[in-house]
């Protein structure tokens, strides 16, 4: 059997209420107030109606101000309201829409009318509620969708970062190894020939030499010891001296403590982020000093970076992608958001890049 409506008519005027009851009690579960403040009362329950006949004009607070009433109550305010009025206003009519009504019934009733408009607003009701389930279940899925490419976003993160961590130490153990030995026994074998070839073993030991620093250069790009053995405070200070250090630029690194207790997601992460901004300083700031503390606030980590140049142009800020292997801002900034943090840029004298990032992260599975 389908549920029937529940209708609550607010009007003083017996002779009103009765035929409104009898029109419509076949079809609805009727309730009734003889006056506004009764109405009103009448929301307390868990039970609420699907909507409300309100007459205009009663003792008391009138139909207006019930209606505000109603409006102003959050458990109420989407109840659709159709007022009762013997009084043929447009003025008054366009006033009691504004309040929130969806319609009007002028008096004398007709049983045909009445019950026609509540069919409608009874139908508009539910097709809305119907749109908001759905919407909600919209919703949902995105927040689903959102968390899903968060936590495939930080795997893959991690995965780079990894493979990254492998190639070096592949790197470490075997070619830059085997130049190290080849060198020591080019030296032993150079002390035993004829020093009139001395020049030619000098010159090999020098190849090898400039191949062994390029091979140390491109394993700590790859991935810097110092970030897994000291933590974030020190390998920032490394890679602020690498670059910007190298480029002439002044800089000053103030960090509380190594941080070498993060999440390894959020550690690579915030690494990578300060090694874009800094890439970006280089390329387009024109600075000549550069300053980056890292603290916690709140169970945030903070990350601020300023610097006194002429400031990065908004293309760079949006949609270029990085270099040296960097991942562009435009990442950063969707990165920062699905980790639930912010980022913010400020153009003063210079740029001042904020980074704000939780410290704990929903835990996941790989």
């Amino acid at each position: 059997m389908q549920h029937k409506a529940k209708i609550l008519i607010i009007d003083d005027e017996k002779q009103y209420l009765d035929v409104l009851v009898e029109i419509l009690q076949h079809d609805y579960r009727i309730i009734v107030a003889k006056n506004g403040e009764q109405g009103l009362a009448r929301l307390n329950s868990s039970d609420l109606p699907q909507l409300i006949l309100l007459d205009v004009l009663m003792p008391g607070i009138d139909g207006y101000e019930t209606c505000r009433r109603i409006k102003a109550d959050p458990h109420a305010r989407d109840i659709p309201v159709i007022f009762l009025t013997a009084r043929d206003d447009v003025e008054g009519e366009t006033y009691g829409l504004g309040l929130g009504a969806v319609d009007y019934i002028t008096k004398p009733i007709s049983p045909p009318t009445v019950r026609a408009r509540i069919r409608t607003h009874l139908a508009l009701r539910a097709a809305r509620l119907e749109l908001e389930l759905q919407n909600q279940g919209l919703e949902d899925r995105v927040k689903e969708r959102t968390e899903s490419l968060r936590l495939v976003s930080a795997e893959l993160v991690l995965a780079e970062e990894r493979e990254r961590r492998r190639i070096a130490q592949e790197l470490h153990d075997g070619p830059a190894q085997r130049l190290a030995l080849s060198k020591m026994n080019l030296g032993r074998l150079r002390s035993a020939v004829d020093p009139a070839h001395n020049a030619a073993f000098d010159e090999v030991l020098r190849d090898i030499d400039t191949t062994l620093k390029e091979l140390r250069t491109l394993m700590v790009d790859l991935s810097p010891s110092a970030l897994y053995e000291l933590g974030l405070g020190p390998a920032v200070e490394w890679l602020a001296e690498t670059i910007l250090g190298k480029h002439g630029i002044d800089f000053r690194v103030d960090s509380a403590e190594a941080y070498g207790n993060l999440r390894e997601e959020t550690r690579v992460f915030l690494f990578q982020s300060i090694r874009e901004l800094l890439i970006n300083v280089v390329k387009h700031a024109q600075a000549s000093r550069t300053s980056i503390s890292l603290n916690t606030h709140e169970g945030d980590m903070v990350i601020e970076i300023r610097d006194d140049g002429v400031g990065m142009p908004q293309p760079t800020l949006l949609s270029q992608p990085g270099v040296s292997g960097g991942f562009g801002l435009f990442a950063l900034r969707d990165r920062i958001d699905m980790l639930g943090g912010k980022m913010q840029i400020e153009r003063n004298g210079g740029t001042h890049v904020m980074l704000q990032v939780p410290l704990s992260q929903p835990e996941h599975t790989a």
